[in-house]
């Protein structure tokens, strides 16, 4: 593989309020190279069956992987739904697409 598409691992920030509770902030975003492979039909079938929707699957190196939550790639929030390790030092993300205002 190439490595020639750029996401994004994405954190929640998290800051207090007035009140000192926790409250989120958006997130911190890293750059990393990725290559976008097909979400597999087993995984898609067992995920759908527990109710998710994986949209995209997308590998990274695993070095460069610290579990975060969501992942941006062209310009879409997802949300990771599993990692899990491939061939080599690479790990692949399994996605769901956010909806507007969901976190």
């Amino acid at each position: 593989m190439y490595w020639r598409d750029v996401g994004y691992l994405c954190r929640e920030k998290e800051t207090l309020d007035k009140f000192n509770r926790p409250q989120k902030s958006g997130f911190e975003k890293r750059e990393v190279l990725c290559n976008e492979t097909g979400v597999k039909r087993s995984e898609f079938y067992q995920a759908q069956a527990a109710g998710r929707k994986p949209e995209i699957c997308v590998e990274v190196m695993a070095y460069e992987y610290e579990n975060e939550n969501y992942f941006e790639y062209e310009g879409v929030m997802y949300k990771v739904l599993r990692s899990f390790p491939v061939k080599g030092e690479k790990i692949e993300l399994v996605c769901e697409g956010m909806a507007a205002g969901n976190g």
